[in-house]
C-alpha cells in the first residue's frame, strides 16, 4: 500500500475536543468517524441525556500522507496513535462495523481487552515469546510481573496486551 492511499488512521485528541475536531475534519473535506453513545447524566436538578464519544480522546480519519499532516495540523488533535512504532490503522470492516454500531448508540459502552490485574498470562508474541507472569499495574502502567521466588525478587516486563494470552495452566 503507498502512501497515497488513504487508510483509516488513529488520531489522539486534546479532552473533549472529539466532536469539534470532527467539525474541522469535515470542512476540510476529510472522512472521519468519532463513534458516540448516549447515556443519561444526572445534575443535582434534572437528568439529561447526552451524546458522547465511544473512545474518549479518539478519532478515526480517512487520509493519504498529506491528508494525515493536514489533520495534524488541525486545532484539537494531538497526535497520529503508533503502536510497535507502526502507524495503527483500521480495517473498512472495522469501521463499517462502528458505524452499524451508530444505529443503537444508547446500547454502546467501552469493553476493556486488556487482561485483568492478578490473571497468569503467557506471553505469545515478540522477543519475550513463552515468558509467563502475572498482570500487574503500578501508577497506571499496566506490565507483567515475573517472579524469582528463590531470591524473592520480581521483573516487570511491559508488553502490548494482544501479545499475551490466559496461561490454562494457572487455572
Amino acid at each position: 500500500m503507498s502512501s497515497s492511499d488513504p487508510t483509516w488512521r488513529v488520531f489522539y485528541t486534546r479532552a473533549r475536543a472529539e466532536k469539534k475536531c470532527e467539525t474541522r475534519l469535515q470542512r476540510q473535506q476529510i472522512d472521519v468517524l468519532v463513534p458516540k453513545k448516549t447515556e443519561i447524566r444526572q445534575w443535582s436538578d434534572r437528568k439529561k441525556e447526552v451524546t458522547v464519544p465511544l473512545f474518549r480522546n479518539y478519532l478515526f480519519a480517512r487520509v493519504d500522507e498529506k491528508d494525515r499532516l493536514r489533520t495534524l495540523k488541525t486545532n484539537g488533535i494531538v497526535r497520529c496513535v503508533h503502536f510497535n512504532g507502526e502507524p495503527a490503522r483500521l480495517r473498512p470492516e472495522t469501521v463499517e462495523q462502528l458505524k452499524t454500531t451508530q444505529n443503537a448508540p444508547d446500547r454502546l459502552s467501552v469493553a476493556d481487552l486488556r487482561p485483568p490485574v492478578g490473571e497468569t498470562v503467557t506471553i505469545t508474541d515478540g522477543p519475550l515469546r513463552g515468558l509467563t507472569g502475572e498482570v500487574q499495574e503500578h501508577r497506571g502502567q499496566t506490565y507483567l510481573l515475573v517472579r524469582v521466588d528463590a531470591i524473592r525478587q520480581a521483573v516487570k516486563v511491559e508488553v502490548p496486551a494482544d501479545w499475551v494470552t490466559p496461561d490454562p495452566s494457572a487455572a
